[in-house]
């Protein structure tokens, strides 16, 4: 059994890697600080998906990163000398390149590694002050646990889908190719694919392909639409928010260049729902047959639920409060489900409302955990 840690964080992507910032900006030593994550170095999976679809730019602004401390990206573009190709548009969404840059050096700065475990936690128990964080090789102790797990490797796959392959998976593309989804990561993939295979790209979309700049209302970053979130019932947020995410949607800059391939016939564009696959390819509920030889789904990742995971032992055993969809029910302003125990990401979606899940509020998150070092 390892040293006792005051804290030990199970997850170590973008909101993992935002409470452990926090807390070293907060005053807790490294030492005192455990990270679990099943894969080798910080971030990699968000690394290897962005990548998988040349997300050039992120649909976040200047000021969401790995740091609670706003400035911090800005001042890293300035200290190593970024061009202003490195910040987009009115909002200055940053470079994919330069929010890696920026997150791996604060991580190497902060001695991540040094607090880093590449372990895979199968339960939690408690024994008397310490929580008992149990993997495949040994059990952790802290006093505190915060649960960053992410969603990002429970990729979602249409009922019909049979051969085929989320655009997450590592494969290689035989064209024609044929890409279902109408969303930020479907775009950018076909993008990707229209320069390999140029007008043997056919992208599928429930509708018309849509604008906007963020995938919700931004009034949900500040009270102006907090204030209103937090008056309402559980049952309320959660409705609020499926209202108010908008999947299926892209920045401007993305939907002109989509046009743009469509209409120099590099990228095939298709309005239709899939119905079922085919041994060549797909059909429409219209009837529409379209071939393909690679048919690759960006139909999003599903949320993490208490519900069937490890999580839920835990849930009954110390008997902590769920919503009625089953979403942990967190204190307000702490971000604590149970004694000692925080959450942030998709458990936090009732407390942050609907950007609970992105670099913001990974932000909002760490900054409300970080409190109970005081």
């Amino acid at each position: 059994m390892n040293q006792p840690y005051e804290w030990l964080i199970i997850g170590g992507g973008v909101h993992g890697m935002t409470v452990f910032h926090a807390l070293l900006e907060r005053g807790v030593k490294q030492k005192n600080i455990a990270i679990i994550d099943r894969h080798a170095m910080p971030l990699a999976n968000w690394q290897r998906q962005t990548a998988r679809i040349e997300m050039p730019y992120l649909r976040s602004t200047r000021v969401h990163h790995t740091s609670t401390n706003p400035t911090s990206l800005r001042r890293f573009a300035d200290e190593q000398e970024y061009t202003s190709q490195a910040f987009k548009d009115t909002y200055g969404r940053p470079s994919l390149e330069l929010f890696n840059d920026h997150a791996i050096q604060l991580a190497k700065q902060n001695g991540a590694d040094e607090s880093w475990f590449q372990e895979d936690v199968s339960g939690l128990s408690k024994s008397g002050e310490y929580w008992q964080i149990k993997t495949s090789n040994r059990t952790f102790q802290a006093k505190r646990v915060v649960l960053a797990l992410g969603q990002s490797e429970r990729l979602h796959l249409p009922d019909w889908a049979d051969a085929t392959q989320h655009v997450f998976e590592e494969r290689e593309e035989t064209p024609p190719v044929l890409v279902i989804g109408g969303g930020i990561s479907a775009i950018h993939y076909t993008i990707r694919c229209a320069k390999k295979f140029p007008g043997q790209v056919t992208l599928i979309t429930k509708r018309s392909l849509e604008q906007s700049a963020f995938d919700a209302d931004r009034k949900f970053m500040g009270p102006k639409g907090l204030t209103s979130f937090k008056s309402l019932s559980l049952r309320e947020r959660r409705q609020l928010i499926a209202a108010e995410r908008k999947p299926g949607t892209a920045p401007q800059e993305l939907i002109q260049r989509m046009r743009h391939l469509i209409r120099s016939g590099h990228v095939i564009h298709q309005i239709g729902e899939v119905k079922q696959q085919t041994t060549g390819g797909v059909m429409l509920t219209d009837g529409t047959d379209l071939k393909g030889k690679t048919i690759v789904c960006a139909t999003g990742i599903r949320p993490l639920t208490i519900q069937g995971s490890w999580l839920e032992s835990v849930q009954r055993q110390f008997d902590l409060p769920l919503s009625p969809c089953g979403t942990p029910v967190l204190n307000e302003e702490t971000f604590e489900w149970g004694e000692g125990l925080y959450a942030t990401g998709s458990l936090a979606d009732l407390t942050v409302g609907p950007f609970a899940r992105s670099i913001y509020g990974g932000q909002v998150a760490a900054r409300a955990i970080v409190t109970a070092v005081l």
